[in-house]
């Protein structure tokens, strides 16, 4: 894209900036879907990207100017070389997006979760409203507490996408608003038929199947799941477990390590990985249950909603997003983090009470489409993108 400015016609320009890249991930899946679906009447988007981000093609099959820039991630770790090559190219990366926002004549910068330092310097650099949009939660990290502080100050509006995350932000005081994650519900409206994805998969129609869904890694605790598949067997030996995702890009060994313990567990032959599928309704249309076994707060919580629109009944966490989304008990059921007993329990609740397990589906189903549209999270997040830019930088 040339960068001879958004022809706004009048509209709210606003820039989004966004520097992780996956395909898969709820953040960037999120952010397509508020940008592709801000009403175009009344803002003109473009998205800055990280270069070579796969998600560019989608935005630009959508109309979506994108730029694709360096955007430099903060450094977590204390490595020495990562932390010189760190300072000496976030200035420059900084300073080019201020660059670009200033050419692209954004009215607003909308800066997509909190781990992107570049867009908020650079927004403030161009003397424009920032609306941060938070994503996580890790109160007991340091370079989290240090981010926080950075939104308190930087951030015109602060937006946290659930009230966990938002108790994590009270420092940014009236400048905060808490707005729900919503999907597009459009792709359950007629839901397909499970049994395709059985016979994939080799299920037969009558198996009980239990069903997590994310990425692989410790902190969503797929291997806290693990550790009730034995539980759940004893009571119905013929159950299958599809662990669908793909490993986190800094934690290559946590997949190994979980068929590992599969094997040491006798469990192998139940439980299927089935890495990364586009077809989640229809993975969701074949299960019996969806686990977020999540072993520390999930900020949110995508798949939850995502399982209630298809009309599965959830075993989730008790801590973080899920407190907003599961109904403890008419949707699902909310259980204490990293105890395999009581998430054993409530799988075998659900397995064992069809008629319970189809009246949780028909409440979490309502539930998903009254409190967690795409169109309700729309809206709301262009009333806030309107505040910050009534209120200036």
């Amino acid at each position: 894209m040339a960068l001879g400015g958004l022809s706004s016609g009048g509209l709210l320009r606003v820039v989004f900036c966004h520097y992780t890249s996956d395909i898969c991930g709820g953040s960037d899946r999120s952010l397509f879907d508020i940008v592709t679906y801000l009403p175009r009447d009344r803002f003109a988007a473009a998205v800055i990207l990280k270069t070579g981000d796969p998600m560019a093609v989608r935005y630009r099959a959508q109309n979506i100017p994108v730029i694709e820039t360096m955007l430099v991630p903060p450094r977590k770790a204390l490595d020495p070389v990562k932390l010189a090559r760190f300072f000496l190219s976030y200035p420059v990366s900084v300073l080019h997006v201020a660059w670009i926002i200033r050419r692209l004549k954004a009215d607003v910068v909308h800066v997509n979760t909190l781990y992107n330092l570049v867009g908020p310097v650079a927004a403030k650099l161009a003397g424009r409203p920032l609306v941060w949009h938070v994503r996580e939660m890790d109160p007991d990290s340091r370079v989290v507490r240090l981010l926080l502080r950075m939104v308190a100050r930087l951030a015109t509006r602060a937006v946290a996408i659930s009230n966990a995350v938002a108790d994590s932000m009270r420092a940014c005081g009236p400048r905060l608003r808490t707005i729900l994650n919503g999907i597009d519900l459009s792709e359950y409206d007629d839901m397909p038929d499970g049994q395709s994805l059985r016979e994939e998969l080799g299920i037969a129609p009558d198996v009980p199947v239990v069903t997590t869904v994310g990425r692989l890694e410790p902190w969503k605790g797929q291997h806290v799941l693990v550790e009730t598949i034995p539980r759940v067997l004893e009571r119905h030996p013929r159950a299958k477990f599809l662990i669908v995702g793909g490993p986190a890009v800094n934690k290559p060994d946590y997949e190994p390590m979980l068929r590992k313990r599969c094997e040491e567990l006798g469990v192998s032959q139940q439980v299927l990985f089935t890495g990364i599928r586009f077809d989640i309704p229809a993975v969701f249309s074949a299960s019996n249950v969806l686990v977020l076994p999540s072993a520390t707060p999930e900020p949110f919580g995508r798949t939850i909603v995502e399982a209630m629109a298809a009309r599965c009944p959830v075993v989730a966490t008790a801590a973080g997003g899920p407190l907003d989304t599961v109904v403890d008990g008419e949707t699902g059921h909310l259980v204490p983090a990293n105890d395999p007993a009581a998430m054993a329990e409530k799988i075998i609740a659900i397995l064992d009470n069809p008629a319970g397990a189809r009246e949780m589906g028909e409440k979490g189903r309502a539930r998903a489409y009254e409190c967690f549209s795409l169109d309700r999270l729309v809206r709301e997040m262009g009333a806030i993108i309107e505040e910050a830019a009534a209120s200036g930088s």
